[in-house]
Order: structure tokens, then sequence, then C-alpha cells
């Protein structure tokens, strides 16, 4: 009996060690299954989806998955239709913009990576220096509160105005516009829209998105913004996904094949690196 009872012990043993395994190796299944096969990236009008395709999507498929893209027309939808699980990757918004989403809808999203980014770009079809622009001109801004914040420093930057405000870390607003010696009519608007719009405003500050999706042109901008670091664009996931479809972007983004391929592409050369690409 007291045999009976060694083997019976030593069994059972066996058992539960191939057991653990067994749901090790469910668990490391179920972690590769939370990828989809065919990944929905959202993107809207600019040179992100371009560098997703040409540089990333082949590092993504040579691991066996899909990408498709998801256009949106805006910056609202791309974020809620990654809370919603409609999408599972999003490219298209700066670090700021994405805390700010995160802080005012309460949406559940993180970013995993930033890359090369294209700063806002002033631009007039009619002046090609502010000493050219009337006073009481109509100037377009952004209308979101972190983009429209953005143009103003980069306005203030300009010496076209001075905020009352200088803290980083505050949001400037109209409201907080201290000279305006020419009196500018700074006008928020649509940030798809400021582009289309030059034809009927003296000046428009367009983010590197649209502005390259309208093909301005860089060199005949009146300003160029200097790209920081909390306004690098960013890949985008739901929490939930950081280490899975989140970590296979960042990966491939940081891996020395998307670094050199954007060092060869011509394309990106006015793209601001982040501060992490020099570690390449």
């Amino acid at each position: 009996m007291k045999f009976f009872s060694k083997v019976t012990k030593a069994a059972l043993l066996v058992a539960a060690v191939f057991t653990l395994a067994s749901c090790g190796d469910d668990k490391k299944a179920e972690q590769a299954q939370a990828i989809p096969q065919t990944i929905k990236v959202g993107v809207v009008p600019g040179p992100y989806r371009g560098m997703i395709d040409k540089h990333i999507r082949p590092i993504i498929e040579k691991q066996g998955y899909k990408i498709t893209f998801v256009e949106f027309t805006d910056y609202v939808q791309p974020d809620a239709a990654l809370d919603s699980g409609d999408i599972d990757v999003n490219l298209m918004q700066h670090q700021k913009y994405l805390d700010g989403i995160v802080e005012n809808q309460g949406l559940k999203l993180t970013s995993v990576v930033n890359v090369p980014t294209l700063g806002l770009g002033v631009f007039s079809d009619k002046y090609k220096t502010f000493d050219e622009v009337p006073e009481g001109a109509q100037i377009g801004i952004p209308t979101d509160a972190v983009n429209l914040s953005r143009a103003l420093g980069i306005a203030q930057s300009l010496g076209i105005i001075t905020l009352k405000t200088q803290s980083s870390d505050q949001k400037a607003s109209i409201a907080d516009i201290g000279e305006n010696p020419k009196n500018y009519q700074f006008v928020p608007m649509e940030a798809a829209q400021i582009s289309r719009s030059l034809d009927s405003i003296a000046v428009g500050f367009i983010p590197g998105n649209y502005a390259y999706a309208n093909h301005m042109d860089y060199s005949k901008a009146l300003g160029v913004e200097s790209v920081s670091e909390p306004i690098k664009n960013v890949v985008a996931v739901a929490v939930k996904n950081k280490d899975t479809v989140g970590k296979l972007f960042k990966d491939a983004v940081e891996s020395k094949e998307f670094v050199d391929a954007i060092e060869n592409d011509h394309e990106f050369d006015a793209f601001t690196r982040p501060s992490w690409w020099k570690k390449n």
C-alpha cells in the first residue's frame, strides 16, 4: 500500500507539472491570439499612412500579420474608434493631444512609441512674410485646444503676438494673447479646413499632416515649428492591448530596419526625429 501511495503521488506530481506547462502554453497562445490576423490602423490625411505602408507594414507582415487602413477626416473619430475596438491602432496625433483626449473624455488609450514628425507650418497664398500681412488680417488656427495653444506659441515665437502666460503646462487660448501690434484676428477653424481656406484668410497655421496632404511647400512657409518631444506623433492603442498589438508596433518602429528605411527615404528628411532615434 505504501508503494502504491508513493507511485500515486508521483503520478499526480507529474500530471500537475504537465498541467502547469499546458496552462503556460495556453496563456502564450491566448496572448498571441490577442493580436488580430488583420490589424486595423486608423489614419487621417497626411504622411503617416505612407510611413506605415512603406516602412512599418513590411516588418509587421514578416511576422504573419496583415494591415488594413481605416481613413478618418478629423482628429476625434480615430480615438473613439480605438477605444471602442473598431480599430486596433492609430497614428495621427501627438502625445499632448492624446493626453488631453484621455483626460477630458476618459478614453482608455495609451501611446507605445513616437515617430518622426512633421511640424506645424505657417502658410499664406498671398504673402511671403509677416511684414507683408496687413493690420487686422484674419489668421486661421486649429480649433482644438492643444493645437490652438501650439499655434499661439508659434505665433509668439515669430514675434507677431505675446502671450500673458509663459507656463508650458498651461494651455494658451485666444484670451491669453497679450500684445497684438497689428490687431490680427485669430480665427479657430477645423485643422483640416485651414489649408482649403487660404483663399479667404491671410495666413493659416496648419498641422504637419494636413500641410503634407495638401502638398504645402515648407520652403515657402512664413514659419515652421520646432517640434518638441510632447508634440511628436505617437502610435496609440487601447490600454488593454499595450502588451500585444502595442508591443508589435513598438518593436517594429524601434527596429533598425525601420530607422534605416526612414533615413534612406528623402520624403521624410524634414521630419523631426524622436529623442530615442539617436540610440539606434
